[in-house]
């Protein structure tokens, strides 16, 4: 099988194995405020349910992070697939995304972000940015 075939294979491997928020991560987050932890499960359930995976290896007690498979793509340059994060330090108020191939941040408050969502899931590397404003 193609090197190709086996990351999708991993992917796809990775997608179904965390489809949401682990206990432990959960855990770790047992010292931040109920309101902020409630809010991250929320999202997560939102998140999720549109096919973003919580990314375990990025994660960690200062940011949560999900990506987008399907916009997955050999890139030169940028992130190989469209991600997003909370940042604890914002207590997860600001939702940041770059897009797969690129390198800009763009920063979202949860409501802008599902306004935008559906622009963001369908961009793939290559595409003009879409504009946010």
């Amino acid at each position: 099988m193609s090197k190709r075939g086996d990351a999708k294979k991993a992917r796809r491997k990775k997608r179904q194995g965390a489809a949401r928020v682990p206990a432990v991560i959960m855990d770790q987050l047992a010292a931040i405020p109920d309101g902020i932890v409630a809010d991250l499960a929320e999202f997560d359930e939102r998140i999720t349910a549109r096919d973003w995976t919580f990314d375990e290896e990025q994660s960690d007690d200062d940011y949560a992070v999900w990506f987008f498979e399907p916009s997955g793509a050999e890139v030169d340059d940028g992130l190989p697939v469209t991600s997003l994060w909370l940042d604890a330090a914002e207590d997860g108020a600001i939702v940041r995304v770059v897009l797969v191939g690129t390198t800009t941040q763009h920063p979202f408050t949860h409501t802008q972000l599902f306004e935008h969502l559906a622009a963001i899931e369908t961009y793939r590397n290559g595409d003009p940015v879409p504009e946010f404003g």
